[in-house]
């Protein structure tokens, strides 16, 4: 069995975060899958997705579009992925990193009690 490698992307979102979070979701959700987000303060946020390897090669555009562009590094390994994508079955692994330079740090994040 091989085990697929994460594909690790970083981008940066401006403006107002709320609209930016719904706006990246709506790109992940048109190339792929959603599996877990998770925020660290009011200034990065993690993503854990899995990207259809048919729509590798709209990723970079999507976020671009969502005014979330990734960084040099994110788009040549995302190349990369794709390049080889042909060879290979099956959804794409990866995670996402956004940081929000305009957010705020204090930011204080609800964690929901556990019943019982």
């Amino acid at each position: 069995m091989v085990v697929p490698r994460l594909l690790t992307l970083s981008a940066i979102a401006r403006g107002d975060r709320a609209a930016a979070i719904s706006r990246i979701e709506a790109a992940i959700s048109r190339c792929g899958w959603l599996v877990e987000a998770r925020a660290f303060s009011g200034l990065y946020m993690s993503f854990q997705l899995e990207l259809e390897r048919p729509r590798l090669g709209e990723f970079a555009q999507r976020m671009r579009d969502a005014g979330a562009p990734l960084d040099a590094p994110s788009e040549a390994a995302l190349a990369d992925e794709v390049s080889v994508s042909s060879e290979r079955e099956g959804a794409v692994p990866a995670a996402l990193g956004v940081t929000f330079p305009h957010g705020n740090p204090d930011q204080r994040q609800v964690i929901p009690s556990v019943p019982g």
